[in-house]
């Protein structure tokens, strides 16, 4: 070749160079643009592109005449991307439908070891399991699925509720649960409102609460509330009380914190203090430790019954009592605690506070009846008849509420005056 000629012939190289592959990266997008919704004329652009191989694998699949040829596109997709786990699956499901469910299920596991978020294989491997009743590998698949789509949680509330209620899963359940998965109180909000009987998941939840952190408040509070539902006050009680921290439970009474020592916690057998437009309700200073409670009012009408306390008292006689400063307060009809059952029939009441004064005692004798009552409530209200009885203003202190228990002779405390 001349030397005239050769910069010209390499130039012819470079452009041929360029032109193949400017072809075939125009092929490579091409077969990426048609691989999802027409994998066969992907590959036409590009015959080894692992997505249409894929794609064109799964459609074959679902017809039993072309599984051998759904075979051979899932072995290609797999060696063009051997970690691709989705090929397995392919190969998973046709094994499946060949009858051959351990094929099927070594298949099916590869995929979900190398494409976790392959929910098809994670389903497929979660119904596996518990065909078969194995429980805890059951539930690590049910755990990637809501971990990677929780809007399957709510499909999957009958199987969690029927595991819930199964005595044998249930400490596997307990297990997976005291792990804290995202979809944890999700599933305990369902038992609390839909297990048709609390005894029966009741175990789970005592595991729960026994293990490091115990129950959230949430989950606390809905589990409590279906137990008070179910009319179980006593072990509702219990279960309330077992999260109490140590000093707290020390000094444990009929009425939880009728000093205000503590901040109420609003939930369980706590004080449980809503908010109201005309009244503001605050600790302070006490009478008998470092606080009291002070409800202030602005002189305006307010349906006042926004302090209250559940609690699990057995039938017999009792006596409410406390301590209570009137500042300025005036109304027509005062404030008073009363205890009534949880159905509302009212089982006693103290004098109506109003006025002023120095800090007095109080206390008001109930008894509650052996049957339908085992849940109360005491509250502090403003007992107005009609709106224009609801106008109130000024303040008023409470402190050292207690409710004791009075024996078959037990007379009134001498050192408690109305």
């Amino acid at each position: 070749m001349s030397p005239s000629r050769a910069p010209v012939a390499w130039a012819a190289l470079l452009l041929a160079a360029l032109a193949l592959a400017g072809w075939r990266v125009l092929g490579l997008g091409m077969a990426d643009h048609f691989a999802e919704a027409d994998p066969a004329r992907a590959l036409d652009w590009h015959p080894d592109h692992p997505e249409a191989l894929l794609r064109a694998a799964q459609q074959l699949a679902s017809d039993p005449a072309q599984a051998d040829e759904a075979t051979a596109l899932a072995r290609r997709a797999i060696a063009a991307h051997p970690l691709d786990g989705r090929g397995y699956r392919v190969l998973g499901v046709l094994a499946d439908q060949r009858g051959d469910e351990t094929q099927a299920a070594l298949l099916l596991g590869i995929a979900a070891q190398r494409s976790p978020r392959d929910l098809l294989s994670q389903a497929w491997l979660l119904d596996y399991h518990l065909a078969a009743g194995r429980v805890e590998p059951a539930l690590q698949h049910l755990d990637f699925l809501l971990r990677f789509d929780p809007s399957l949680t709510s499909g999957f509330e009958p199987l969690m509720l029927a595991l819930a209620l199964e005595p044998q899963a249930q400490p596997v359940l307990a297990e997976r649960l005291a792990r804290r998965p995202p979809w944890r109180t999700h599933l305990l909000t369902m038992l609390s409102q839909k297990a048709p009987d609390s005894a029966a998941v009741a175990p789970l939840f005592d595991y729960l609460r026994r293990q490091p952190g115990g129950l959230s408040p949430s989950e606390l509070a809905e589990w409590l509330e279906r137990l008070g539902r179910d009319g179980e006050w006593g072990q509702a009680y219990l279960v309330w009380t077992s999260q109490l921290p140590p000093e707290q439970l020390q000094r444990l009474g009929n009425v939880y914190n009728g000093g205000f020592e503590w901040e109420p916690g609003q939930g369980g057998f706590d004080w449980r203090i809503a908010r109201v437009a005309g009244a503001r309700v605050d600790r302070l200073a006490g009478v008998t430790g470092t606080r009291a409670l002070r409800v202030s009012f602005d002189d305006r009408r307010v349906p006042f019954n926004h302090v209250r306390q559940l609690l699990a008292l057995p039938p017999g006689a009792y006596l409410l009592k406390g301590r209570a400063r009137p500042d300025n307060l005036r109304t027509d009809r005062g404030l008073v605690w009363a205890v009534t059952c949880t159905d509302g029939r009212e089982l006693g009441e103290s004098e109506p506070l109003r006025g002023n004064g120095p800090w007095r005692a109080w206390s008001a004798p109930f008894e509650v009846p052996a049957q339908g009552c085992g849940g109360q409530w005491l509250s502090l209200s403003l007992r107005a008849r009609i709106p224009a009885e609801q106008r109130i203003g000024g303040r008023a202190w409470f402190d050292d509420i207690k409710i004791v228990r009075l024996g078959p002779a037990a007379a009134v405390d001498p050192a408690v005056t109305p």
